[in-house]
């Protein structure tokens, strides 16, 4: 016996009875239909309207959003510090909104390109930034983020 196939406007026909108020019972008979696929048929077509009965293998629901991961970045107490005062100045609220407005900054997605360089990128400045202050702290005059050594 093969498997029995049902239109979408037999299924939403059905549904359109059941919210007419016509006991379950007495459109499970006419449909010949089990209750419970009345009731997956109401709950689909309640939670994606026009696209609900789609078909066999249809994907209806949008992605789910991808879950966060936690990065760590290990960092020197004079890197941090330095990280810190480089946010502040951009005017970030936090090092997490810094970090992200870098690593999304362009396409508005997480390629994993982008991030693996903006990590490079991260470890760089936090070096310079690093270096410009022990210039600082022995008297040293330091160059700027941007300048290139001559």
């Amino acid at each position: 016996m093969s498997r029995r196939k049902f239109t979408k406007r037999f299924k939403e026909a059905a549904v359109r009875e059941l919210k007419r108020g016509t006991p379950i019972g007495d459109v499970s008979r006419a449909c010949r239909v089990n209750r419970w696929i009345l009731r997956r048929w109401q709950t689909e077509l309640d939670e994606f309207g026009a696209r609900a009965f789609g078909g066999y293998g249809k994907r209806r629901r949008d992605h789910a959003p991808p879950k966060s991961k936690p990065i760590l970045l290990y960092l020197c107490s004079d890197e941090l510090d330095a990280v810190k005062a480089a946010s502040s100045a951009a005017g970030f609220k936090s090092l997490a909104e810094f970090a992200r407005s870098r690593i999304l900054r362009q396409t508005g997605e997480r390629p994993v390109a982008q991030v693996e360089t903006v990590f490079v990128e991260l470890a760089i400045v936090a070096t310079k930034l690093t270096q410009i202050l022990s210039n600082k702290r022995t008297g040293r005059l330091s160059r700027g983020l941007h300048e290139r050594p001559k």
